[in-house]
């Protein structure tokens, strides 16, 4: 009984050292340049800090917000600023990448190449793989994804659960790491699906689920990034 008792407390210490060694390396992929940016070494891109940067400049009415001139998106949903900003900064895809626009023709923070993040359509740390026919062409989705941009922060970054085999349905965002004003749903990827251009990739971060979305009947979150 005691070699039992014994052989489970070593078992424990292993196991806690070998989390915090796994907590270490997940902290150190990613940097705080400052305020606003971190930097994930892993994948040699910058994030904003604030995941919802639209809701954030929009609430403090910021000059670059007020700026911005959503109704004349084309394919946009011609809602003004304050309709935007009432539905928590959520955007359909054209009008997020005219944001985008919007903060490259201003230099957001110094820097005027910043984008959507980017999905990997083939992927096969995906639990889901569609191919299709016609045309030849594939897109990987579902838990467990670590390739894709917003992917690979989820889940290699940041440490969070995939929701594979019922690790967790809802509420898999646990770490937040450095930054603000994640939001438990969906953001848009820059990437269009190949053989459904109507189509773009998108990962939920909270069922930690990536998937496809329609560009102009979905609104979700805009989370700029950019590439060093």
């Amino acid at each position: 009984m005691k070699n039992t008792i014994l052989s489970v407390m070593i078992f424990g210490i292993i196991q806690l050292n070998v989390h915090a060694t796994v907590a270490t390396a997940q902290a150190t992929s990613l940097t705080m340049v400052n305020e606003d940016l971190v930097l994930d070494q892993a994948l040699a891109v910058e994030w904003a800090r604030d995941a919802n940067l639209v809701k954030t400049m929009c609430d403090a009415r910021h000059p670059l917000w007020q700026s911005f001139e959503p109704e004349a998106i084309a394919l946009g949903t011609h809602r003004n600023r304050d309709e935007i900003c009432s539905q928590d900064g959520v955007m359909n895809w054209y009008e997020a990448r005219a944001w985008i626009s919007h903060l490259n023709k201003h230099a957001f923070l110094g820097y005027n190449n910043w984008r959507l993040p980017r999905t990997r359509q083939s992927d096969a740390s995906c639990s889901h793989q569609f191919i299709n026919e016609q045309p030849q062409a594939s897109f990987s989705f579902g838990h467990g994804c670590r390739n894709s941009e917003l992917s690979h922060l989820f889940h290699a970054s940041l440490g969070n659960p995939a929701g594979k085999n019922k690790a967790c349905k809802q509420d898999c965002l646990t770490n937040a790491g450095p930054f603000r004003n994640l939001s438990e749903s969906m953001y848009w990827s820059g990437t269009e699906i190949s053989f459904d251009s109507s189509m773009v990739g998108v990962f939920d971060l909270g069922r930690s689920w990536q998937d496809a979305e329609n560009k102009t009947s979905d609104l979700l979150h805009v989370w700029p990034v950019r590439s060093l």
